[in-house]
């Protein structure tokens, strides 16, 4: 059976946003009177971890009590100066995301990035027309949502079918997120997502390629 709902992580998944957010980091630890190892940055798992722990990395040490200013000169710089230059969907995404009226599908982005930061990406990009619906943990009044809530609102909305819906992603996190909704969940591992920790929740597909991610969508489960 095909997939008639699809939906999708964003960082590491559909884009490779990596250097971007590096920037708006370097940008503000800069802004704080340091920097961040670029060997450290290198390393985009590392973008997995909490600001507070990154802030850690900042050389010369500005201190605690600057953290605050840190962490809201990274939100500024990323949701409103950058320009996302560095930023761009994985080679073969495109395609898939074109095709879907052909394969009689939707896709949604289901992510834990902020909404305006989201939405200025894909609107500075060009590819809002790509998807039906874009949801992140904000995108409600009211107490923000986590992942699997959100994948539960689309197949409410939707009134899809769970065996006919799956969500794709990079890290252990998503995995969990649709198996609390009982759908399937596609693994990817060219992303920023740990791929031990990926593997260890045992996604229904793994891929290593974008190419074998478009099989599985063109022949279904």
């Amino acid at each position: 059976m095909k997939y008639r709902i699809r939906l999708w992580d964003f960082d590491g998944t559909l884009a490779d946003t990596g250097r971007d957010v590096w920037n708006s980091i370097q940008y503000a630890a800069k802004k704080c009177g340091g920097e961040i190892d670029r060997d450290y940055m290198k390393n985009d798992s590392n973008l997995g971890k909490p600001l507070a722990e990154i802030f850690e990395k900042v050389m010369p040490y500005p201190g605690k009590q600057k953290f605050g200013q840190f962490e809201q000169l990274v939100r500024i710089h990323y949701r409103e100066i950058s320009m996302y230059e560095e930023t761009y969907l994985y080679h073969g995404i495109a395609e898939i995301l074109e095709s879907a009226e052909v394969e009689d599908a939707a896709d949604y982005v289901i992510t834990m990035k902020p909404k305006s930061a989201l939405e200025r990406i894909l609107e500075t990009k060009g590819w809002s027309n790509l998807f039906t619906d874009c949801l992140s943990p904000d995108s409600f009044d009211g107490k923000e949502k986590k992942k699997s809530e959100l994948i539960s609102y689309i197949l409410e909305k939707t009134g899809c079918k769970p065996e006919e819906t799956v969500y794709i992603g990079d890290t252990w996190s998503d995995v969990i997120a649709a198996r609390e909704n009982n759908i399937d969940c596609i693994g990817v591992t060219y992303g920023d997502g740990d791929t031990g920790e990926l593997l260890a929740e045992n996604p229904r597909f793994c891929v290593d390629s974008v190419c074998e991610l478009k099989k599985i969508l063109e022949e279904g489960a």
